[in-house]
């Protein structure tokens, strides 16, 4: 199994296969690494389908704390701050 470290890096790598950025998005689901994907929906510099796919596996882990920091988070699109409210 990958560290949270590696498989965030694998999310931010632009050299990386889409698919196997969002494969790595799901590991982190499967470890509870919350820290990880909230910094993920955060990155502004990141395709919006791995900021939403983070946002929905923040949602599978019932992570309520750091959906709560999204929908208070005034930087992030209102698209997102609006979903994390329905997730959390």
């Amino acid at each position: 199994m990958s560290s949270p470290r590696s498989l965030f890096r694998t999310v931010v790598n632009k050299n990386a296969p889409h698919e196997t950025r969002k494969a790595a998005i799901g590991e982190l689901a499967e470890i509870d690494a919350t820290t990880q994907l909230r910094v993920i929906v955060v990155a502004d510099g990141l395709n919006g389908s791995f900021r939403r796919n983070a946002l929905n596996a923040l949602g599978r882990c019932r992570a309520t704390t750091e959906l709560g920091e999204l929908v208070d988070d005034a930087s992030l699109p209102t698209a997102l701050r609006e979903r994390a409210d329905r997730l959390r």
